[in-house]
Protein backbone atom coordinates (compact mmCIF):
# COMPACT_ATOMS: atom_id res chain seq x y z
CA UNK A 1 0.00 0.00 0.00
CA UNK A 2 1.43 3.36 -1.06
CA UNK A 3 1.19 5.91 1.75
CA UNK A 4 -0.81 9.09 1.39
CA UNK A 5 1.28 12.24 1.73
CA UNK A 6 0.66 14.61 4.66
CA UNK A 7 1.52 18.23 3.92
CA UNK A 8 3.05 20.55 6.51
CA UNK A 9 3.67 23.09 8.05
CA UNK A 10 0.90 25.26 6.55
CA UNK A 11 -2.74 24.64 5.70
CA UNK A 12 -2.33 26.05 2.19
CA UNK A 13 0.43 24.84 -0.10
CA UNK A 14 2.54 27.89 -0.94
CA UNK A 15 4.26 26.59 -4.10
CA UNK A 16 1.95 25.52 -6.96
CA UNK A 17 4.85 24.12 -9.00
CA UNK A 18 5.85 21.88 -6.09
CA UNK A 19 2.19 20.88 -5.76
CA UNK A 20 2.18 19.71 -9.37
CA UNK A 21 5.31 17.64 -8.71
CA UNK A 22 3.66 16.09 -5.65
CA UNK A 23 0.45 15.27 -7.50
CA UNK A 24 2.40 13.41 -10.19
CA UNK A 25 3.74 10.98 -7.59
CA UNK A 26 1.63 10.61 -4.44
CA UNK A 27 -1.71 8.74 -4.60
CA UNK A 28 -3.30 11.51 -2.49
CA UNK A 29 -2.16 14.32 -0.22
CA UNK A 30 -3.81 15.28 3.07
CA UNK A 31 -3.51 18.50 5.05
CA UNK A 32 -4.54 19.48 8.57
CA UNK A 33 -7.44 21.88 8.29
CA UNK A 34 -9.23 23.09 11.44
CA UNK A 35 -12.98 22.61 11.31
CA UNK A 36 -13.87 26.31 11.26
CA UNK A 37 -11.07 27.39 8.95
CA UNK A 38 -12.20 28.58 5.51
CA UNK A 39 -9.57 27.87 2.86
CA UNK A 40 -8.50 30.18 0.05
CA UNK A 41 -6.82 27.74 -2.31
CA UNK A 42 -5.04 28.59 -5.52
CA UNK A 43 -6.66 27.42 -8.79
CA UNK A 44 -4.19 24.51 -8.87
CA UNK A 45 -5.09 23.40 -5.34
CA UNK A 46 -8.82 23.85 -6.02
CA UNK A 47 -8.63 21.62 -9.08
CA UNK A 48 -6.74 18.91 -7.16
CA UNK A 49 -9.24 19.16 -4.30
CA UNK A 50 -12.57 19.57 -6.13
CA UNK A 51 -12.01 17.85 -9.46
CA UNK A 52 -9.39 15.19 -8.82
CA UNK A 53 -10.23 14.53 -5.14
CA UNK A 54 -6.47 14.31 -4.64
CA UNK A 55 -5.98 17.05 -2.04
CA UNK A 56 -8.00 16.05 1.02
CA UNK A 57 -8.69 17.73 4.37
CA UNK A 58 -8.39 16.05 7.76
CA UNK A 59 -9.26 17.68 11.06
CA UNK A 60 -6.46 17.97 13.60
CA UNK A 61 -7.09 14.94 15.84
CA UNK A 62 -7.40 15.62 19.56
CA UNK A 63 -5.51 12.46 20.49
CA UNK A 64 -2.44 13.66 18.56
CA UNK A 65 -2.38 17.01 20.34
CA UNK A 66 -2.67 15.22 23.69
CA UNK A 67 0.21 12.84 22.92
CA UNK A 68 2.49 15.50 21.50
CA UNK A 69 1.60 17.98 24.21
CA UNK A 70 2.98 15.78 27.00
CA UNK A 71 6.70 16.10 26.15
CA UNK A 72 6.24 19.82 25.48
CA UNK A 73 4.61 20.25 28.90
CA UNK A 74 7.52 18.35 30.46
CA UNK A 75 9.94 20.58 28.55
CA UNK A 76 8.26 23.77 29.79
CA UNK A 77 8.09 22.52 33.39
CA UNK A 78 11.72 21.39 33.48
CA UNK A 79 13.37 24.12 31.36
CA UNK A 80 11.11 27.16 31.59
CA UNK A 81 13.94 29.61 32.30
CA UNK A 82 16.16 28.34 29.49
CA UNK A 83 13.21 28.54 27.11
CA UNK A 84 12.40 32.10 28.20
CA UNK A 85 16.02 33.12 27.72
CA UNK A 86 15.81 32.15 24.05
CA UNK A 87 12.14 32.23 23.12
CA UNK A 88 10.51 34.49 25.71
CA UNK A 89 8.13 37.07 24.25
CA UNK A 90 9.77 39.79 26.32
CA UNK A 91 12.95 39.21 24.27
CA UNK A 92 11.23 39.43 20.88
CA UNK A 93 13.35 42.42 19.88
CA UNK A 94 16.49 40.28 20.24
CA UNK A 95 15.28 37.32 18.18
CA UNK A 96 17.29 36.45 15.10
CA UNK A 97 14.76 35.11 12.63
CA UNK A 98 15.39 34.22 9.00
CA UNK A 99 13.06 36.44 6.99
CA UNK A 100 9.90 34.63 5.86
CA UNK A 101 11.38 31.28 6.90
CA UNK A 102 8.23 29.97 8.51
CA UNK A 103 6.39 32.98 9.87
CA UNK A 104 2.66 32.62 10.33
CA UNK A 105 2.66 28.84 10.11
CA UNK A 106 -1.08 28.68 9.62
CA UNK A 107 -1.83 31.92 7.82
CA UNK A 108 -2.51 32.47 4.13
CA UNK A 109 -3.44 35.69 2.43
CA UNK A 110 -4.04 37.35 5.83
CA UNK A 111 -1.43 39.29 7.79
CA UNK A 112 -1.09 37.95 11.32
CA UNK A 113 -1.04 40.40 14.21
CA UNK A 114 2.73 40.09 14.62
CA UNK A 115 4.71 38.71 11.70
CA UNK A 116 7.66 37.99 13.95
CA UNK A 117 5.67 35.13 15.51
CA UNK A 118 4.85 31.67 14.30
CA UNK A 119 1.15 30.91 14.74
CA UNK A 120 -0.53 27.56 15.43
CA UNK A 121 -4.28 27.09 15.33
CA UNK A 122 -5.69 26.30 18.77
CA UNK A 123 -7.33 23.15 17.39
CA UNK A 124 -3.84 21.67 17.07
CA UNK A 125 -3.04 22.22 20.76
CA UNK A 126 -4.53 21.12 24.06
CA UNK A 127 -5.85 23.70 26.55
CA UNK A 128 -3.17 22.58 29.04
CA UNK A 129 -0.42 23.15 26.52
CA UNK A 130 -1.74 26.60 25.63
CA UNK A 131 -2.09 27.58 29.30
CA UNK A 132 1.42 26.41 30.19
CA UNK A 133 3.00 28.23 27.22
CA UNK A 134 1.15 31.46 28.02
CA UNK A 135 1.99 31.25 31.75
CA UNK A 136 5.65 30.75 30.87
CA UNK A 137 5.50 33.89 28.70
CA UNK A 138 6.34 31.83 25.65
CA UNK A 139 3.06 32.35 23.79
CA UNK A 140 0.13 34.70 23.30
CA UNK A 141 -3.46 34.04 22.22
CA UNK A 142 -4.98 35.93 19.30
CA UNK A 143 -8.43 35.75 17.75
CA UNK A 144 -8.18 35.81 13.99
CA UNK A 145 -9.39 34.30 10.75
CA UNK A 146 -10.77 30.83 11.37
CA UNK A 147 -10.73 30.90 15.17
CA UNK A 148 -8.14 31.12 17.92
CA UNK A 149 -4.42 31.24 17.17
CA UNK A 150 -1.44 30.77 19.49
CA UNK A 151 1.62 32.87 18.61
CA UNK A 152 5.17 32.01 19.72
CA UNK A 153 8.77 32.08 18.53
CA UNK A 154 8.88 30.53 15.01
CA UNK A 155 11.34 27.83 16.13
CA UNK A 156 8.97 26.70 18.89
CA UNK A 157 6.05 26.72 16.47
CA UNK A 158 8.07 24.76 13.91
CA UNK A 159 9.20 22.13 16.43
CA UNK A 160 5.67 21.61 17.72
CA UNK A 161 4.16 21.44 14.23
CA UNK A 162 6.77 18.91 13.09
CA UNK A 163 6.20 16.78 16.18
CA UNK A 164 2.43 16.85 15.65
CA UNK A 165 2.71 15.95 11.97
CA UNK A 166 5.13 13.14 12.77
CA UNK A 167 2.76 11.62 15.34
CA UNK A 168 -0.25 11.83 13.01
CA UNK A 169 1.77 10.38 10.13
CA UNK A 170 3.04 7.42 12.18
CA UNK A 171 -0.38 6.49 13.52
CA UNK A 172 -2.10 6.80 10.12
CA UNK A 173 0.64 5.45 7.81
CA UNK A 174 1.07 8.83 6.12
CA UNK A 175 4.24 10.31 4.63
CA UNK A 176 5.10 13.89 5.72
CA UNK A 177 5.99 16.20 2.83
CA UNK A 178 6.74 19.91 2.66
CA UNK A 179 7.57 22.56 0.09
CA UNK A 180 9.31 24.76 2.66
CA UNK A 181 12.95 24.93 3.82
CA UNK A 182 12.62 24.28 7.56
CA UNK A 183 15.22 23.95 10.31
CA UNK A 184 13.51 20.77 11.54
CA UNK A 185 11.53 17.99 9.90
CA UNK A 186 8.54 15.82 10.71
CA UNK A 187 10.69 12.69 10.69
CA UNK A 188 13.11 13.55 13.49
CA UNK A 189 11.83 11.42 16.38
CA UNK A 190 10.30 14.13 18.58
CA UNK A 191 10.88 12.84 22.10
CA UNK A 192 11.58 15.00 25.15
CA UNK A 193 15.32 14.35 24.69
CA UNK A 194 15.07 15.48 21.07
CA UNK A 195 13.23 18.65 22.12
CA UNK A 196 15.92 19.44 24.68
CA UNK A 197 18.63 18.86 22.08
CA UNK A 198 16.99 21.12 19.47
CA UNK A 199 15.56 23.87 21.65
CA UNK A 200 17.84 23.96 24.71
CA UNK A 201 21.25 22.44 24.00
CA UNK A 202 21.68 23.89 20.49
CA UNK A 203 21.46 27.64 19.83
CA UNK A 204 18.24 28.57 18.07
CA UNK A 205 20.21 30.26 15.27
CA UNK A 206 22.06 27.03 14.43
CA UNK A 207 20.01 26.18 11.35
CA UNK A 208 22.70 26.08 8.69
CA UNK A 209 22.32 23.79 5.70
CA UNK A 210 24.84 21.23 6.96
CA UNK A 211 22.37 20.05 9.57
CA UNK A 212 19.21 20.39 7.50
CA UNK A 213 16.88 17.40 7.51
CA UNK A 214 16.55 15.42 4.32
CA UNK A 215 14.04 12.87 3.08
CA UNK A 216 15.69 10.37 0.75
CA UNK A 217 12.47 9.30 -0.96
CA UNK A 218 11.30 12.86 -1.66
CA UNK A 219 14.73 13.90 -2.91
CA UNK A 220 15.04 10.85 -5.19
CA UNK A 221 11.58 11.42 -6.71
CA UNK A 222 12.27 15.11 -7.30
CA UNK A 223 15.59 14.44 -9.04
CA UNK A 224 14.03 11.65 -11.11
CA UNK A 225 11.22 13.94 -12.23
CA UNK A 226 13.72 16.64 -13.14
CA UNK A 227 15.06 14.35 -15.89
CA UNK A 228 11.76 14.64 -17.80
CA UNK A 229 9.67 17.48 -16.33
CA UNK A 230 9.71 20.63 -18.50
CA UNK A 231 11.39 23.71 -17.09
CA UNK A 232 8.14 25.65 -17.43
CA UNK A 233 6.05 23.26 -15.34
CA UNK A 234 4.37 26.25 -13.68
CA UNK A 235 2.78 27.01 -17.08
CA UNK A 236 1.49 23.47 -17.66
CA UNK A 237 -2.28 23.45 -16.98
CA UNK A 238 -3.24 21.45 -13.92
CA UNK A 239 -5.84 19.66 -16.07
CA UNK A 240 -2.94 18.19 -18.06
CA UNK A 241 -1.32 16.96 -14.84
CA UNK A 242 -4.59 15.35 -13.70
CA UNK A 243 -4.94 13.68 -17.11
CA UNK A 244 -1.44 12.19 -16.86
CA UNK A 245 -2.22 10.82 -13.38
CA UNK A 246 -5.46 9.15 -14.47
CA UNK A 247 -4.14 7.83 -17.76
CA UNK A 248 -0.90 6.23 -16.60
CA UNK A 249 -1.86 4.70 -13.26
CA UNK A 250 -0.28 1.31 -14.04
CA UNK A 251 3.04 2.91 -14.97
CA UNK A 252 2.94 5.04 -11.81
CA UNK A 253 2.49 1.94 -9.62
CA UNK A 254 5.55 0.34 -11.23
CA UNK A 255 7.56 3.54 -10.76
CA UNK A 256 6.62 3.74 -7.06
CA UNK A 257 7.90 0.19 -6.54
CA UNK A 258 11.14 1.16 -8.27
CA UNK A 259 11.54 4.27 -6.09
CA UNK A 260 11.01 2.21 -2.93
CA UNK A 261 13.69 -0.26 -4.02
CA UNK A 262 16.14 2.49 -4.91
CA UNK A 263 15.69 4.41 -1.65
CA UNK A 264 16.18 1.22 0.34
CA UNK A 265 19.38 0.56 -1.60
CA UNK A 266 20.62 4.10 -0.99
CA UNK A 267 19.60 4.32 2.67
CA UNK A 268 23.22 4.69 3.81
CA UNK A 269 23.34 8.10 2.13
CA UNK A 270 21.25 9.52 4.97
CA UNK A 271 24.24 9.11 7.28
CA UNK A 272 26.23 11.68 5.27
CA UNK A 273 26.73 14.74 7.42
CA UNK A 274 26.83 17.55 4.87
CA UNK A 275 23.69 18.21 2.84
CA UNK A 276 25.63 19.33 -0.26
CA UNK A 277 27.56 16.05 -0.33
CA UNK A 278 24.33 14.09 0.19
CA UNK A 279 22.75 15.89 -2.76
CA UNK A 280 25.71 15.23 -5.05
CA UNK A 281 25.79 11.52 -4.22
CA UNK A 282 22.06 11.25 -4.82
CA UNK A 283 22.19 13.24 -8.04
CA UNK A 284 24.93 10.95 -9.34
CA UNK A 285 22.88 7.88 -8.46
CA UNK A 286 19.79 9.27 -10.20
CA UNK A 287 21.82 10.05 -13.30
CA UNK A 288 23.24 6.56 -13.27
CA UNK A 289 20.04 4.64 -12.59
CA UNK A 290 17.09 6.69 -13.84
CA UNK A 291 18.73 8.23 -16.90
CA UNK A 292 20.24 4.93 -18.01
CA UNK A 293 16.88 3.19 -17.55
CA UNK A 294 15.19 5.82 -19.70
CA UNK A 295 17.86 5.45 -22.38
CA UNK A 296 17.45 1.69 -22.40
CA UNK A 297 13.68 1.99 -22.66
CA UNK A 298 13.88 4.37 -25.61
CA UNK A 299 16.37 2.08 -27.33
CA UNK A 300 14.08 -0.94 -26.85
CA UNK A 301 11.14 0.98 -28.27
CA UNK A 302 13.18 2.30 -31.17
CA UNK A 303 14.56 -1.15 -32.00
CA UNK A 304 11.09 -2.44 -32.89
CA UNK A 305 9.95 0.76 -34.58
CA UNK A 306 7.47 1.65 -31.92
CA UNK A 307 8.30 5.35 -31.93
CA UNK A 308 8.05 5.68 -35.68
CA UNK A 309 4.68 7.43 -35.85
CA UNK A 310 5.66 9.91 -33.12
CA UNK A 311 8.50 11.07 -35.38
CA UNK A 312 5.91 12.57 -37.73
CA UNK A 313 4.15 14.84 -35.25
CA UNK A 314 4.66 18.45 -36.37
CA UNK A 315 7.72 17.43 -38.43
CA UNK A 316 7.78 18.80 -41.97
CA UNK A 317 10.23 16.26 -43.32
CA UNK A 318 11.87 13.40 -41.49
CA UNK A 319 13.46 10.17 -42.65
CA UNK A 320 11.48 7.28 -41.19
CA UNK A 321 13.23 4.53 -39.27
CA UNK A 322 13.32 1.17 -41.05
CA UNK A 323 10.12 -0.44 -39.74
CA UNK A 324 8.09 2.72 -40.21
CA UNK A 325 9.48 3.00 -43.73
CA UNK A 326 8.36 -0.58 -44.38
CA UNK A 327 4.85 0.33 -43.24
CA UNK A 328 4.82 3.41 -45.46
CA UNK A 329 6.03 1.37 -48.43
CA UNK A 330 3.32 -1.26 -47.82
CA UNK A 331 0.58 1.36 -48.16
CA UNK A 332 2.27 3.07 -51.11
CA UNK A 333 3.99 6.00 -49.40
CA UNK A 334 7.51 7.23 -49.89
CA UNK A 335 9.90 6.82 -46.94
CA UNK A 336 10.34 10.62 -47.16
CA UNK A 337 6.85 11.89 -46.27
CA UNK A 338 5.29 15.17 -45.23
CA UNK A 339 1.92 16.38 -44.07
CA UNK A 340 -0.85 15.27 -41.69
CA UNK A 341 -2.43 12.91 -44.23
CA UNK A 342 0.71 10.79 -44.37
CA UNK A 343 0.95 10.85 -40.58
CA UNK A 344 -2.64 9.69 -40.23
CA UNK A 345 -2.07 6.90 -42.75
CA UNK A 346 0.92 5.57 -40.83
CA UNK A 347 -0.92 5.69 -37.52
CA UNK A 348 -3.99 3.92 -38.86
CA UNK A 349 -2.00 1.18 -40.55
CA UNK A 350 0.51 0.58 -37.75
CA UNK A 351 0.23 -3.10 -36.80
CA UNK A 352 -1.80 -3.71 -33.65
CA UNK A 353 0.91 -5.92 -32.21
CA UNK A 354 3.34 -3.03 -32.32
CA UNK A 355 1.01 -0.90 -30.22
CA UNK A 356 0.45 -3.72 -27.74
CA UNK A 357 4.15 -4.42 -27.48
CA UNK A 358 4.84 -0.74 -26.98
CA UNK A 359 2.35 -0.49 -24.12
CA UNK A 360 3.70 -3.63 -22.49
CA UNK A 361 7.33 -2.52 -22.80
CA UNK A 362 6.58 0.83 -21.21
CA UNK A 363 4.48 -0.58 -18.37
CA UNK A 364 7.10 -3.17 -17.49
CA UNK A 365 9.90 -0.62 -17.38
CA UNK A 366 10.61 0.82 -13.91
CA UNK A 367 10.78 4.28 -15.47
CA UNK A 368 7.90 3.86 -17.92
CA UNK A 369 5.94 6.48 -15.99
CA UNK A 370 8.74 9.02 -16.47
CA UNK A 371 8.77 8.18 -20.16
CA UNK A 372 5.03 8.82 -20.42
CA UNK A 373 5.40 12.13 -18.60
CA UNK A 374 8.14 13.08 -21.04
CA UNK A 375 5.87 12.31 -24.01
CA UNK A 376 2.84 14.07 -22.52
CA UNK A 377 4.51 17.24 -21.28
CA UNK A 378 7.47 17.69 -23.66
CA UNK A 379 6.21 17.44 -27.27
CA UNK A 380 8.72 20.04 -28.48
CA UNK A 381 11.64 18.26 -26.84
CA UNK A 382 10.49 14.95 -28.35
CA UNK A 383 10.44 16.34 -31.88
CA UNK A 384 13.88 17.87 -31.44
CA UNK A 385 15.25 14.54 -30.28
CA UNK A 386 13.71 12.72 -33.21
CA UNK A 387 15.09 15.22 -35.70
CA UNK A 388 18.58 14.70 -34.29
CA UNK A 389 18.16 10.94 -34.35
CA UNK A 390 16.62 10.69 -37.83
CA UNK A 391 17.95 13.58 -39.91
CA UNK A 392 16.06 14.44 -43.09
Amino acid sequence: MDPIALYYPYIHVRDDTWLKYASLYWPKMARLRPYRYRTFDSPVARALHNEANWLINIWPPRWAAEQVGLPFLDLINAHSQELRDRFGLDRIGLWKIVADRHLGLTSFGKAMLDRRLGYIHADKLTPNMIEAAVDARLAIIDEGWGGTWVGMHPDLASAYTCALIERIAIENHLHPVTDQPLPHSAVSGWTLDRLVQVLIDRPSSDTDATGSPRDLLDAFVLLAFETVIPANLEQVPIEKIIQVRSRFGAELDTFREYVTQQTQRLSELQDIRDLAVFQEYLRTEVQHSVTSQLTQLRERLRSVGLESTRALVNVKSVALPPLAAMTAETIGLSPEITGPAALAACIVTAPAQWRRQRRTTIRESPVGYLFQIDQALNPDKLIGRLRRTWPA
